[in-house]
């Protein structure tokens, strides 16, 4: 892409421009670029950074950056925003998990990554980073299983255990074989063990059941993008009742009694979801009970590895500051 690069290094701006990144005089403010040369001068100005983030105001100039990009970077990726106050509604929202967890696993493993995202992207809780990279199950030709164990943990890691696998984010167990349809990957794959052995692991074509190809490791990415045992969801869940009852006493008392029968059906409804989908419904709005520690998209890009670009500063700030305003009237509500 030197063909692309080159021509910017005789721009004395682009020269400027570049020393101050390199002096961390950050950040730095770029005017007079049309929208077609964006895209050239991003690219341009972080070939040194292992993960670029461009952040930008709406779907639809996200995915015009991306189509612009995708001419200097094959490794460019669309990170799409949940919908913070209808998400548990939304019917695409098992895409959306899919495609983020995709580019999640991504910087998990380290690879040169360019995500471009709208600013309510980051506006919604994820988990550090450290903890998806710690719950990653790394399974090789040498290694032993304990299937009861194995499948504890991928339920803890948002999949469903089914007779069949069909879908991303499902798993089966039939006898001495484990079938799994991780989110980030495209087809699903297959270990047959002999007793607690591997003996082998291949991918398997889900229409036909035949094998694809083999393998010698495989490694297993969450499925969700919380991550619940038993424990943790038992603990936020008293934590929710104890704040529950003690919320609908204090309407009750005020002779808010419509309000109070609200907050209690809304409540047992989600604790009914909790327990019958194992957390994968609903969990956004109360991720604060379950997690001590949660984080934004954008706090992953605070290594000196990363550099990050705002597109359109005051409309980013006017998109953000109307999310957060529809968000808080919704919570009032």
């Amino acid at each position: 892409m030197k063909t692309f690069t080159n021509p910017l290094y005789e721009l004395h701006e682009f020269n400027e421009i570049l020393y101050n990144l390199k002096q961390k005089n950050t950040p730095i403010q770029i005017t007079g670029c049309i929208d077609s040369q964006k895209s050239h001068l991003m690219n341009g100005l972080s070939k040194d950074y292992r993960w670029k983030l461009i952040i930008t105001h709406d779907d639809l100039k996200a995915k015009e950056i991306y189509e612009d990009y995708q001419l200097f970077d094959k490794n460019v990726y669309l990170y799409p925003a949940k919908d913070i106050i209808f998400y548990s509604a939304d019917i695409h929202g098992n895409a959306i998990i899919n495609d983020r967890l995709k580019i999640l696993r991504r910087l998990i493993e380290k690879k040169p990554t360019t995500i471009i995202t709208t600013i309510d992207s980051g506006m919604d809780k994820i988990l550090p980073i450290e903890i998806l990279e710690e719950s990653v199950i790394k399974i090789n030709e040498m290694s032993h299983v304990n299937l009861e164990e194995l499948a504890r943990q991928l339920v803890k890691m948002g999949y469903e255990r089914l007779g069949q696998v069909e879908r991303p984010g499902e798993f089966a167990i039939r006898g001495g074989i484990l079938d799994v349809y991780s989110s980030t990957e495209n087809n699903p794959f297959r270990i047959e063990l002999w007793g607690d052995e591997v003996d082998s692991i291949r991918y398997f074509d889900i229409n036909n059941q035949r094998s694809i190809e083999k393998t010698e490791e495989i490694n297993i990415f969450p499925a969700a993008e919380y991550l619940l045992d038993t424990d943790t969801i038992k603990e936020g869940l008293l934590k929710i009742k104890k704040e529950k009852d003690q919320q609908v006493k204090i309407l009750r008392d005020e002779m808010k009694t419509e309000e109070a029968y609200r907050l209690k059906s809304t409540i047992e409804e989600f604790e009914n979801s909790l327990e019958n989908y194992s957390g994968l419904i609903g969990i956004n709005s109360y991720i604060d009970y379950f997690y001590d520690e949660t984080v934004s998209l954008f706090e992953y890009f605070k290594n000196d590895d990363s550099i990050v670009f705002v597109d359109e500063l005051t409309r980013v700030i006017e998109k953000g500051e109307a999310v957060a305003t529809e968000f808080r009237e919704s919570m009032i509500n």
